[in-house]
């Protein structure tokens, strides 16, 4: 009878706390909605009610501190975050919030320490690896902000902020090649958000800046002797040279640049660095190798470059429905892989 008893109680408990995280599960997405609809004042009754009522999820009383974030009450997303950092759940996203929050009211000295605390219990965490360059980009320091954004990448290959952040500042330095390899890596991990779009065009226009036709000759200028981020005045590898001369090789048959003919030039490269370069293969060419077996490469040239040149992008997607929608069923079901020994970086690349 007793044996029964206890029987009827665990699964009665069990059955209860199935109930509360799916509850808890519920009043999170309905405050995340709210929020993101700018509802704030609703949001913030709906979580505090839930919290006053006894659910103690870490990640209801985080929103909580978004939604006071969002609202621009930073004392109130402080206090309720400090609180945070004392349970054995916390998460390095609170450390994030929290950093922001400070340096939003001014003290970004605390900021600072608050990311470096998160990293000393979450080594591998790239959203406070990010927040760290960006303290930097905000004072010019490039170099710095390169850092840890390089730095964030190694420690967390899946996180696309990282890349997005390096990519940007290269793309607009002499060394492009850096920026057109974190630029795609980027739009790989994170794909069709507004960030993407911006990329898309970006790549688009330094291919197209990069690459030059004068009466028959090609000229690839990715990089330059002028290493304007490194503590170093010799370049720590040949990597910018290889791809750039790999890039001026496959181009020599063309006259012009546009989609198809980029296309057609990053097809003879992937052949030519592989030949030339084989050292320097990373996870980018591989996941381009795997592209050209199942015969997608062109519709995924089109995706990647697409907004940098909207209208033959739109009519070759016209003309090509079939190609394209195979592509995009196969894209969702293979997406890149990055394994500890595939990280890429400048470093890696030594």
């Amino acid at each position: 009878m007793k044996k029964t008893l206890l029987c009827l109680i665990c699964i009665s408990l069990s059955f209860n706390f199935v109930l509360t995280a799916q509850s808890n599960d519920s009043i999170l997405q309905k405050a995340i909605k709210l929020i993101d609809s700018e509802q704030y004042y609703d949001a913030e009754r709906c979580l505090k009610s839930a919290i006053d009522n006894g659910a103690d999820s870490l990640y209801l009383h985080y929103e909580l501190a978004w939604c006071y974030y969002s609202m621009q009450d930073y004392k109130k997303s402080i206090a309720t975050l400090e609180n945070l950092l004392k349970r054995a759940d916390v998460v390095a996203d609170v450390y994030q919030l929290l950093g922001n929050a400070y340096d939003e009211i001014g003290q970004s000295g605390k900021a600072v320490s608050i990311y470096e605390e998160g990293l000393d219990k979450f080594e591998d965490a790239g959203c406070l690896y990010l927040e760290l360059g960006n303290m930097k980009y905000k004072n010019g320091d490039y170099k710095n902000a390169l850092y840890y954004y390089e730095k964030g990448i190694e420690h967390d290959p899946y996180f696309a902020s990282n890349y997005y952040r390096a990519a940007l500042i290269f793309i607009s330095s002499t060394e492009e090649v850096w920026g057109v390899m974190y630029g795609e890596l980027f739009m790989l991990l994170e794909r069709d958000s507004e960030r993407c779009k911006l990329l898309s065009r970006q790549l688009f226009d330094t291919y197209f800046q990069e690459i030059t036709f004068n009466r028959g000759k090609v000229e690839a200028d990715f990089d330059s002797p002028i290493m304007a981020y490194s503590n170093s005045s010799v370049r720590p590898n040949l990597f910018p040279e290889n791809f750039r001369s790999a890039i001026a090789v496959s181009a020599k048959n063309e006259r012009h640049l546009d989609l198809a003919s980029l296309n057609r030039i990053r097809h003879r490269f992937s052949s030519e660095f592989s030949r030339s370069s084989s050292s320097f293969e990373n996870v980018l060419s591989n996941y381009h190798k795997k592209l050209i077996s199942a015969g997608h490469f062109e519709a995924y040239n089109y995706w990647l470059f697409g907004y940098g040149n909207p209208s033959q992008c739109a009519a070759w997607v016209k003309a090509n429905k079939t190609k394209w929608d195979s592509f995009l069923a196969w894209f969702e079901k293979n997406p890149i892989s990055i394994s500890a020994d595939e990280i890429f970086t400048r470093y890696t690349m030594e």
